[in-house]
């Protein structure tokens, strides 16, 4: 049986500008695991609405038409590692944790209200 010969092809050629862009890229950053940007660990953006703090008045909108909002007293802030949620107090005297959504609630500081006592 004849042996068959391999031959070596002959070399691709590059051209110079691919061998340049080549050489020229920049190795990607190195990226740190964990580590939060210093400017994003306790901003608040602008838009965003301050929670409430214990004392303040929270007030819900209904969903109803023509409803009266609820009101009720922060009693608690519970800082969970993606939301807030609230104690509150109603004026009838109960008890519930809320967690609100984006343009439910508004709050009305402490400060800038009479106080009346919920027992």
């Amino acid at each position: 049986m004849p042996s068959k010969k391999k031959t070596a092809k002959p070399a691709a050629k590059r051209s110079p500008a691919t061998s340049k862009s080549a050489a020229k890229t920049k190795p990607a950053g190195k990226q740190t695991a964990g580590k939060k940007p210093a400017a994003a660990t306790k901003s608040v953006a602008s838009g965003a609405p301050m929670p409430a703090r214990k004392g303040d008045l929270i007030v819900i909108d209904s969903s109803k038409v023509g409803s009266p909002p609820r009101e009720g007293e922060v009693l608690e802030v519970i800082q969970g590692e993606i939301s807030v949620s609230y104690r509150v107090q109603w004026p009838d005297g109960h008890q519930s944790l809320i967690a609100p959504g984006l343009g439910s609630a508004r709050v009305v500081p402490a400060s800038t209200r009479q106080r009346s006592t919920f027992t």
